[in-house]
């Protein structure tokens, strides 16, 4: 019976794995007109401040930028830094975990600046948050 319960409890958690690799996000519209990256980079297993600041940059983005996600002003990437497939951007930005970057595009150039702490600072008061991410957002696209 015990080898039972260990089997199912590891099957369970097999599962759970294959369902969150799934959900990544690439909005990438306009080459020519992109001004702004916003990066959240997660791991498989994440708990609820990690769900809490995706749903916040998701939230921030749409309410805010969503002409500037359609023309192309603002891609969006939403990534597990955890699959093979997401390697070498992962290395790009150093993200081992939860990241949050914003990269400013300049032509070819690209400046990036990490605001993971800023996220985890921030996340408990998603008003703040939002707020605060916005205006970081809006000044680099003017």
């Amino acid at each position: 019976m015990k080898s039972i319960n260990i089997i199912l409890f590891f099957l369970i958690f097999s599962f759970q794995g294959f369902t969150q690799q799934s959900n990544d996000t690439i909005i990438s519209n306009n080459p020519k007109n992109l001004k702004v990256k916003v990066l959240y980079f997660h791991i498989t297993n994440r708990c609820h401040t990690c769900f809490s600041i995706e749903a916040a940059v998701r939230k921030t983005i749409n309410e805010n930028f969503k002409n500037e996600l359609n023309n192309g002003t603002i891609d969006l990437y939403v990534l597990n830094c955890e699959l093979p497939g997401n390697k070498s951007i992962s290395e790009k930005y150093e993200a081992y975990g939860a990241t949050l970057a914003i990269t400013e595009m300049d032509g070819s150039k690209e400046k990036t600046e990490d605001l993971t702490n800023f996220a985890f600072a921030k996340i408990h008061d998603e008003s703040i948050f939002i707020s605060e991410l916005k205006a970081k957002i809006s000044e680099l696209i003017k």
